[in-house]
């Protein structure tokens, strides 16, 4: 089995990585040498925001799904990836993996069992928001920096890293993913979760990474010349520890840039937060030295969600049958992933003809792929909010259909053009696939109520779950 090393990097935009040749000034020589040697995924797709990407990834499902078509995880609420889901990590676990996750979670710490090393992971070292200070570890007013286990002799412990405080935060991921290496046995597969810090906001790195320092984008270089001296750090450990030769490591950002000038999406239309390619189109790619996991090079066109890399590391992973057999339940099948290990031997046979992009209720719109088409529903520039007290429809009427686009998105990549009324039938049969998809949302998640009062609600200076007081694990909280 091989190990997996899975990056997901935050906000990092299609033009900010050199092999796209969307830009020219951004260098990033250690990214692009991975992804000349192994799979360029020309056509991958991520949500427009990170907690409904990395919800996807964790859960194999679309954020429709999930509850969590709207905006990302506020710092004061009960939202949640829902407990009943059966994550990516608690599956690898079963087929022997040790499961880690550094950096960052974003998926919900209102209840304990919301937290990473409640849902598979055997470690996690990082923050539980969507950011959180480079140095100061602070957002929000509160400081957001931990660790957590869960061991078979102490449970789980939770520890608060007060004395962390001051210290970058890449220098600190370097350190903690040296150590899950040094401390790992090298026959047992590996699965590390390395979700970056970069290049989110707010946009700093230390000084010994800049080259220039005229414009905003003399900090995002900065940013991404500090990302890739801890990601040639990880792939050093590896190697050191015997382990990079059976590796496959799995690249990609959460979404597009953001619009402020320190990230760029290259050509593409849109940033962060919209439906346009800019806002969902991602760097990605596969990379592995061993021709037994990975013997396709090159790159591919084919379509692939990020949803998708929930079945496809199970299936290299070992598949299903040691999950079964230990918990006797069968593997949900309610799942939108698509095995994609097939792009590992031939990266010219798709797995996927159509991405069900997204919905969004509150912001009326939707997205979606099929074929070379490209189907944008409703007001693009919408800036609706969520409101608890408001009423959204999760049937016909969440959307607005008197907006509609059409784009062959394979000879107009940055979306020029728009074709509706020339193919009407071509509009029709993709309409009637996003109807049918409608049926399948939950209810909002940003609906669910505010805590009162300020948060923590404990009044101390940490995020931690909100009945954290009234619950046998605060014996396991350290802190200092």
């Amino acid at each position: 089995k091989p190990h997996i090393l899975y990056v997901v990097m935050d906000d990092q935009g299609y033009g900010d990585i050199g092999y796209t040749q969307q830009s020219n000034d951004i260098k990033t020589p250690f990214l692009d040498s991975l992804a000349a040697e192994g799979m360029i995924l020309n056509r991958h797709y991520s949500a427009w925001l990170c907690t409904p990407t990395r919800a996807s990834i964790m859960s194999g499902k679309y954020p429709i799904d999930l509850g969590i078509q709207h905006d990302v995880f506020s710092t004061n609420t009960d939202e949640c990836l829902n407990e009943k889901e059966l994550l990516l990590p608690e599956v690898v676990r079963h087929n022997g993996y040790a499961t880690h996750l550094v950096g960052k979670w974003h998926l919900g710490y209102a209840r304990w069992s919301c937290m990473p090393c409640k849902r598979g992971f055997d470690s996690a070292y990082g923050y539980v928001n969507g950011k959180t200070g480079y140095t100061d570890h602070i957002v929000g007013n509160y400081y957001d920096f931990y660790d957590c286990q869960t061991t078979k002799k102490d449970g789980f412990t939770w520890n608060i890293l007060t004395q962390d405080a001051g210290i970058y935060s890449l220098y600190l991921y370097n350190r903690r993913v040296k150590q899950i290496i040094e401390n790992h046995d090298p026959e047992q597969p590996l699965f590390l979760y390395l979700a970056m810090q970069s290049v989110h906001s707010s946009y700093y790195a230390p000084e010994k990474y800049y080259t220039c320092h005229d414009t905003k984008r003399c900090t995002m270089q900065a940013m991404l010349n500090a990302a890739e001296d801890l990601l040639q750090d990880t792939m050093g450990y590896f190697q050191k520890a015997g382990m990079w030769n059976n590796t496959l490591m799995v690249y990609h950002a959460d979404n597009g840039a953001p619009p402020r000038n320190f990230t760029s999406n290259g050509f593409l239309r849109g940033y962060k937060a919209s439906l346009w390619e800019g806002g969902v189109r991602t760097v990605g790619f596969l990379y592995s030295v061993n021709e037994t996991i990975q013997s396709a090079k090159g790159q591919t066109d084919c379509y692939v969600h990020v949803s998708d890399w929930y079945r496809t590391i199970i299936t290299a992973s070992g598949g299903w049958d040691a999950y079964v057999k230990t918990t006797g339940l069968s593997p949900p099948t309610e799942l939108d992933s698509i095995d994609q290990t097939g792009l590992l031997s031939d990266n010219s046979t798709c797995a996927r003809d159509q991405i069900m992009l997204h919905i969004d209720p509150v912001k009326r719109v939707a997205g979606y792929f099929k074929g070379k088409y490209k189907l944008l529903i409703g007001d693009q520039d919408s800036t609706a909010s969520c409101e608890s007290s408001a009423y959204y429809p999760l049937d016909e009427g969440s959307i607005d259909f008197d907006i509609i686009q059409l784009f062959d998105i394979y000879a107009d990549p940055y979306e020029e053009s728009d074709i509706s009324d020339d193919y009407p039938d071509i509009v029709k049969e993709l309409k009637e696939d996003v109807i049918e998809y409608l049926s399948h949302q939950v209810p909002l998640q940003c609906q669910l109520p505010t805590v009162d009062g300020s948060y923590p609600n404990s009044k101390v200076p940490y995020y931690l779950p909100f009945n954290f007081r009234n619950t046998p694990e605060l014996t396991n909280i350290y802190h200092g």
